[in-house]
């Protein structure tokens, strides 16, 4: 018998741990949180993602309708330097996969990027993660259903409000229905949406022009820097399928192969995408356009209507399927915790999926697509929530090793503990610059965002009772075994 003292006992492949260390077994341990573990609507949740379709989802959520969207928009605020500055944004995401790929191997969870924040102090963890699920669905969704509208209406005289929330109700739809649909839907649009970027990379190869290059940084590093913050969410979302830890296959290799996979694929698409961008276009010509403008330059008749459909749209569609998917189970487990509405957690045994979660989300993203601000608001809210979260699990990356040394011995240690530390200093490091400079170049959007980190404080704060349950849980190791224990799940290690 392993150590009954230790973090976990792994011989042990059921979730619970022996009794006589003081721990009860999975399905009879009581949360302080409000309900028996046991009791958790996250137990009908379906382990039915495989690796393609987890890599199908990172791509997705990287490469969404921002893309088509933001490329011109975050070339007005650096002009040439563009390439630069997609590499830039990405730098943080290259580096963080490393603290990822160390969680997601120990402890693959549903909702991971909360309950790895947790690991580092649970109000964090609370603010982040609401911050982050306003900020989805007051900015990305609403984003990504926009952009489909606007690129739906230069095929068809449709108009973009109501084909954005025909796509929204679409893709609830397939949600509601199963993560297995969703995935096969996903991998189907993924082999689609990488054909149009490489036809658009091939296509517009030859039409680049060295002169357009030749003023690198019109606006000085800050404007880079600015651009960076904008350009975040293209390597920073698909970070977020760890949150589907609960549902995937063979989770602890298949997220140490799809996170750096995924990643990689999308830099460098989005470095080649970005030469083209502003090499084959003066930079000070995109104010107001969108890739597709840059695309109708070398691309003309069926080819052209191939990439809107393979490109555009479909770009926008996959994103929109896996955020629902990972919102709705954010909103889960934050119920369960006891924070939220218990309702909110609640799942369709039949489907297996948080159906009032997907419920809310819905209406919730729909009412902001409806309120129609600008692109530019969509996107700085979803890039603030987004490099807000990623920041907080990083915290957690950072005390990994020397707060729960077993669960580090757990994971596949890509890296040794003292050089952990070091990328996640600096990928808060990195997160912070991006984040300053980027808050002072999006107006309103800055001061909306923060009210919104303020009033989830405030919410906090008047939790404090809880999280100091929680944060007191997993100082103790017995205590600590019973919690994270419960994150993977009454069926035991993936």
């Amino acid at each position: 018998m392993a150590s009954r003292t230790g973090l976990f006992d792994f011989r042990l492949r059921t979730a619970g741990v022996d009794a006589g260390a003081g721990v009860r077994p999975r399905t009879e341990i009581r949360s302080n949180w409000g309900c028996s573990v046991g009791e958790s609507g996250e137990k009908y949740l379906k382990r039915e993602v495989g690796f393609l379709g987890l890599l199908a989802a990172c791509v997705g959520l990287n490469i969404g309708g921002a893309l088509f969207a933001l490329t011109t928009v975050a070339a007005g605020l650096c002009g040439p330097s563009l390439p630069l500055a997609m590499l830039v944004s990405a730098l943080p995401m290259l580096l963080v996969v490393f603290p990822y790929v160390t969680l997601t191997s120990a402890l693959p969870t549903t909702s991971a990027s909360y309950r790895y924040a947790q690991l580092f102090d649970p109000r964090l963890a609370l603010v982040s993660m609401l911050t982050l699920l306003l900020c989805i669905l007051l900015g990305g969704q609403p984003l990504f259903a926009f952009a489909f509208g606007k690129y739906l209406a230069m095929l068809a005289p449709v108009d973009p409000i109501w084909a954005g929330v025909a796509v929204l109700v679409f893709f609830y739809v397939v949600n509601l229905v199963g993560v297995r649909t969703a995935a096969w839907v996903q991998t189907a649009l993924f082999f689609l949406l990488l054909s149009a970027l490489v036809l658009f990379i091939v296509g517009g190869i030859p039409w680049v022009r060295a002169e357009h290059f030749s003023d690198f940084l019109p606006k000085g590093v800050g404007g880079l820097l600015a651009a960076s913050g904008l350009l975040f969410t293209f390597s920073a979302g698909g970070i977020f399928v760890v949150d589907l830890g609960g549902e995937v296959l063979e989770a602890r290799k298949a997220f140490s192969r799809a996170l750096p996979f995924g990643i990689g694929i999308v830099v460098v698409l989005y470095v080649l995408i970005g030469v083209i961008t502003v090499g084959i276009c003066d930079w000070r010509t995109l104010e107001g356009r969108s890739l597709l403008d840059v695309a109708r330059r070398f691309l003309a008749g069926p080819v052209f209507a191939y990439f809107v459909v393979a490109g555009a749209l479909v770009a926008c569609a996959t994103t929109i399927n896996v955020i629902f998917a990972i919102i709705s189970r954010g909103l889960l487990v934050v119920a369960e915790d006891g924070f939220l509405p218990s309702w909110l957690g609640r799942v369709n045994q039949r489907f297996g999926t948080p159906h009032w979660g997907l419920t809310v989300s819905w209406l919730v993203c729909t009412a902001a697509l409806l309120a129609n601000p600008s692109l530019l608001f969509f996107g700085s809210m979803l890039n603030l929530g987004l490099i807000f979260a990623i920041t907080a699990v990083n915290m957690a990356g950072l005390v990994l090793p020397a707060r729960y040394p077993e669960l580090y011995e757990r994971s596949l240690k890509p890296l040794s503990p003292g050089v952990l530390r070091a990328v996640c200093v600096a990928v808060v490091v990195l997160n912070s610059m991006i984040f300053i400079f980027f808050l002072a170049a999006v107006g309103w959007a800055a001061a909306v965002f923060l009210l919104i980190v303020a009033a989830c404080s405030l919410f906090a704060r008047s939790r404090r009772s809880l999280l100091a349950r929680r944060k007191g849980d997993l100082a103790q190791p017995l205590s600590a075994n019973a919690v994270i224990l419960s994150w993977l799940g009454h069926r035991g290690e993936p």
